[in-house]
C-alpha cells in the first residue's frame, strides 16, 4: 500500500493497521481525494475574498491575507467533512436524524459560504456590468444623500428667504433711487419757479437801477419759490425716511440670512463629501449591496449567479455524496464492533453494580427492620415488667394497710395469748406488722432484680420460648 493511499485514509480519520488490505480502503481513498478537492475549491474561494477584502493595502500585505483566508478556508473543509465521515463510518447504529441534521448544516453552511465568497468571484466574470452598476448606484446614492441633508439642515427654505430679502432690498432701493411723478412735478416747479425768478433778477438789472430795489421788486417771486422748495422737501423727506427705515432693516434681515444660508450649505458639503468620500472608498464591484442590486436588476447576471452557487454546491458536497455512494468500509464495521462490544460490557457492568447495590440496599433494609422488631419487643417486655412491678406495689401497700375483722380478730387473739404468758413476751400483732413489711421489700427486691437482669441479658434470651428462672422463682414465691 502506498504512501499516497495512506495520506487520503487518513484524511477521512482511520489508520491504517499493518494486517489491512488493499480492498479494505478503497473507497476511504478516494473520499480522501474528494475531501481534498473541496478542500482545495474552499481554499481559492477563500484566497480570492482575502485579496478582495485587503484592497487598501500593499501587494506583500494582501499576499498574505489571501494565503491566510484560503488556509483557514480549507481547514473548514477539513475539519467539518473529516470529522462527520468518519463519525458516519465508525457508528454503531445507522445514526437517524442526526445524520439528516448534519447534512442540512453542511448544505447551509455551504450555501452561506458560497453567497459570500460569490461576491469576490462574480466580480471576475461581470466585471463590466458591475462597474457600469455600481456608478449607477454612487450617482443614485448621492442625490439621496444631497436630498436628504438639503431637507436636514433647511437649506431651501434657507435660500428661498435670503433671495427673497435680497429682492426686497433691491425694490427699496429702487423707490429710493426713482422718485413718484408727484415729487417730480414739485421738484420740477420748484426749479422752474427758482429759474424764472433769477432770469427776472437778470434782465432787470441795468445801470441806472439799484441791484437792492431789484431785489425788493420780485420779493414776492422769491417767496414764492422758496415756498415752493419748502414743500418738495418736505414730501421728499416724508416719502424717503420710511424707506430709508425698512431698507436698513432689509439688509440686517439679509445679513442674517446670508450667515445662516452660509452655515447651512458649508455643513450640506461636508456632510455630502463625507457620505461621497465613503461610497467611493467602500462601494465597489465587491459589495453586497451592488452584487444584490445587480442580480435582482439584471437577469443575466442572476442566472450566473445561482449556476456559480449550485456547481460550488455540488462540489463541496461531493464527499459527502460519494460516502452515501460507497457506504461503510471494512475499517469502520470493525470500529464499530468493537466499539459495540465495549459498550456491551460496559452494560452488563453496569447491570451487575446496580444489582449489588439493590441487594446490599435490601440486606441493609432487612436487619434494620428486625432490630426495630426486636427493639419493640424488648420495649414491649419492659413496659410488662414495669405494669406488673405497680401491681405489686400496690398489692403490698394494700396487704400493709389492710385492717379488716379476721385481722383484728387474730390481732385480740394473740394480744390475749400475749397477756396469758406475761410481759416476757412480745407483741404477735407488732410480729406481723413487721413480717408483712419484711414480705412486702423482699417482693419488690425480687421484682427490681428480674427487671435489671431483663434488661442486662442479650436479645436473644428475651424470648417467650425459653424460661426465665428469676421471673419463674418469683411468681413461685409469691
Amino acid at each position: 500500500m502506498n504512501a499516497f493511499t495512506r495520506v487520503m485514509v487518513g484524511i477521512t480519520g482511520h489508520h491504517i493497521e499493518p494486517g489491512t488490505r488493499p480492498e479494505d480502503v478503497g473507497g476511504l481513498s478516494k473520499i480522501g481525494l474528494s475531501i481534498c478537492f473541496a478542500s482545495l475549491l474552499a481554499a481559492i474561494q477563500f484566497g480570492i475574498a482575502g485579496w478582495y477584502l485587503t484592497e487598501g493595502l500593499d501587494t506583500d500585505s494582501r499576499y498574505i491575507a489571501a494565503a491566510v483566508t484560503a488556509f483557514i478556508g480549507s481547514l473548514i473543509v477539513l475539519i467539518i467533512d473529516r470529522n462527520f465521515i468518519y463519525a458516519a463510518d465508525t457508528r454503531a447504529d445507522l445514526g437517524g436524524m442526526l445524520t439528516y441534521f448534519y447534512l442540512a448544516i453542511r448544505v447551509f453552511l455551504i450555501i452561506s459560504i458560497s453567497s459570500l465568497s460569490s461576491q469576490f468571484i462574480l466580480p471576475l466574470l461581470l466585471k463590466s456590468e458591475l462597474a457600469i452598476h455600481v456608478q449607477d448606484i454612487k450617482d443614485d446614492r448621492y442625490d439621496t444623500a444631497k436630498e436628504r441633508y438639503t431637507n436636514k439642515y433647511e437649506v431651501k427654505d434657507k435660500l428661498d428667504n435670503e433671495q427673497g430679502i435680497s429682492s426686497q432690498i433691491s425694490k427699496l432701493k429702487t423707490e429710493i433711487a426713482n422718485i413718484p411723478p408727484a415729487l417730480v412735478r414739485q421738484k420740477s416747479a420748484a426749479d422752474q419757479c427758482r429759474a424764472e425768478y433769477k432770469r427776472k433778477i437778470n434782465t432787470s438789472i441795468g445801470p441806472d437801477l439799484d441791484e437792492e430795489d431789484i431785489v425788493n421788486l420780485y420779493a414776492k417771486d422769491k417767496i414764492q419759490c422758496e415756498h415752493l422748495e419748502a414743500n418738495y422737501k418736505e414730501a421728499y423727506r416724508t416719502y424717503l425716511q420710511p424707506k430709508q427705515a425698512a431698507l436698513a432693516g432689509k439688509e440686517e434681515a439679509y445679513q442674517v440670512a446670508k450667515e445662516d444660508l452660509s452655515q447651512a450649505q458649508t455643513a450640506l458639503k461636508t456632510d455630502l463629501h463625507r457620505t461621497d468620500e465613503n461610497n467611493q472608498t467602500h462601494l465597489n464591484i465587491a459589495s453586497a449591496d451592488v452584487m444584490w442590486s445587480l442580480i435582482r436588476s439584471n437577469p443575466g447576471a442572476r442566472m450566473k449567479y445561482l449556476m456559480i452557487t449550485v456547481v460550488q454546491l455540488v462540489l463541496e458536497l461531493m464527499p459527502l455524496l460519494l460516502k452515501s455512494l460507497l457506504g461503510r468500509s471494512a475499517l469502520g464495521i470493525r470500529i464499530a464492533m468493537r466499539s459495540q462490544e465495549m459498550q456491551h460490557e460496559y452494560e452488563e457492568v453496569e447491570h451487575a453494580y446496580g444489582l449489588h447495590s439493590i441487594n446490599r440496599n435490601g440486606k441493609a433494609t432487612k436487619a434494620k427492620n428486625e432490630q426495630a422488631k426486636i427493639d419493640l419487643t424488648d420495649q414491649i417486655v419492659i413496659q410488662k415488667m414495669k405494669n406488673e412491678l405497680n401491681t405489686l406495689k400496690a398489692q403490698s401497700r394494700k396487704t400493709y394497710f389492710d385492717f379488716s375483722p379476721n385481722t383484728n380478730y387474730s390481732t385480740q387473739h394473740s394480744t390475749h395469748y400475749a397477756s396469758g404468758y406475761g410481759a416476757g413476751f412480745s407483741n404477735p400483732y407488732a410480729n406481723s406488722q413487721t413480717h408483712a413489711q419484711a414480705n412486702s421489700q423482699a417482693n419488690f427486691q425480687a421484682q427490681t432484680a428480674k427487671n435489671d437482669a431483663d434488661v442486662k441479658k442479650p436479645v436473644a434470651e428475651s424470648s417467650h420460648d425459653k424460661p426465665n428462672p428469676l421471673t419463674d422463682g418469683f411468681y413461685a414465691m409469691s
